[in-house]
């Protein structure tokens, strides 16, 4: 609870700086003329984005649950952050994977915790690259490379915690095993948490990651291209470096807390990125905001369509077997 109300008052500071900065005349004048035909693509691409999500999700729990599953947890669990804080779709698609699979809770979440290695890596690389080519042929501010600093921390951490589990998992077993002992708890150490790190290590390798890794470069193409689509919808010109550079922004903004949806520090980073690409701050603004309201219109509905056909699958689920029970119950009577 305390998390929440730190994320409001982040994104309320946001806020007020954004309202205070910047000329909202422009910001109608530019959505009066907006190409709103090409929100088509913006919400095709967006879509087929989370439906590769959702295949690598599929990938990674190594095809135990089946392909419709993960792409229903996906949507629904997309559309709970836009209303959850602090990433709470994320344990939401956990809870809706543990429900359909009976795969445990803390495999899931290792699972997940490899998802955010991969995207984190995936991102940084885009973001790299793109600034790195667009800084070739355009002036930008000295030492801009700062800011992957704190993302690049971020990274090395979760590798360093992945190499460890996958190369030296029978120190972590032992540290385990005397912890267990201290605290007198062996029996849940060794069912719950030791078993999680063998099965973690068995997974890290390779062969495991080379469709997470294909559908992971797919799914960034198709965010790419939904963000290429909302420049065009507010005749904005930016080309795949910009909007690789600003993907990269969108994505680290993530990692702040704030209230559901990332509003107002998606919008701050997105607005950072484009001053260190030395573009026009108001443009950000409003291309942040159309960003923004693409990716919660479509997500929001999309999640909700896909929860209440969860909740309607699972109530007919438990009448027809209570229907059966009661059938059984006659025959064995007669």
């Amino acid at each position: 609870m305390k998390g929440f109300f730190v994320g409001i008052f982040i994104s309320l500071v946001f806020i007020i700086v954004l309202v205070y900065k910047f000329d909202f005349k422009e910001f109608v004048e530019v959505f009066s003329k907006a190409n709103f035909i090409f929100l088509i693509p913006s919400f095709f691409f967006q879509t087929l984005g989370t439906v590769f999500f959702s295949v690598r999700w599929y990938y990674l729990l190594e095809r135990q649950i089946k392909l419709k599953h993960a792409i229903s947890s996906s949507f629904i669990g997309y559309g709970a952050n836009m209303i959850l804080p602090a990433r709470g779709g994320d344990l939401f698609r956990i809870y809706y994977s543990r429900s359909e699979t009976g795969i445990r809770s803390l495999n899931l979440l290792s699972k997940l915790f490899i998802e955010k290695v991969i995207d984190f890596i995936s991102v940084i690389i885009i973001g790299m690259i793109s600034f790195t080519i667009y800084q070739t042929y355009h002036k930008t501010k000295e030492n801009s490379f700062a800011v992957f600093t704190v993302s690049s921390l971020i990274v090395l951490g979760m590798v360093v915690v992945l190499y460890v589990i996958r190369y030296h998992s029978n120190f972590i077993l032992k540290l385990l095993n005397i912890v267990g002992k201290k605290l007198k708890k062996e029996e849940f150490i060794q069912h719950h948490v030791s078993t999680h790190i063998v099965d973690l290590k068995e997974f890290l390798n390779f062969r495991n990651f080379l469709y997470p890794i294909f559908y992971t470069t797919i799914t960034w193409v198709c965010y790419l291209l939904t963000h290429k689509a909302t420049a065009l919808t507010i005749n904005l010109e930016l080309g795949y470096l910009e909007l690789g550079f600003l993907l990269f922004c969108g994505a680290i903004s993530l990692a702040i807390p704030s209230a559901p949806s990332g509003v107002g520090v998606y919008h701050g980073s997105i607005i950072s990125g484009f001053l260190l690409l030395g573009l026009d701050s108001k443009q950000g603004f409003i291309f942040a905001t159309a960003q923004h309201l693409v990716t919660f219109v479509l997500l929001s509905t999309s999640g909700l369509i896909f929860y209440l056909y969860w909740i309607y699958r699972r109530r007919d689920r438990k009448f027809n077997l209570s229907l059966e029970s009661e059938s059984e119950n006659e025959i064995s009577n007669n």
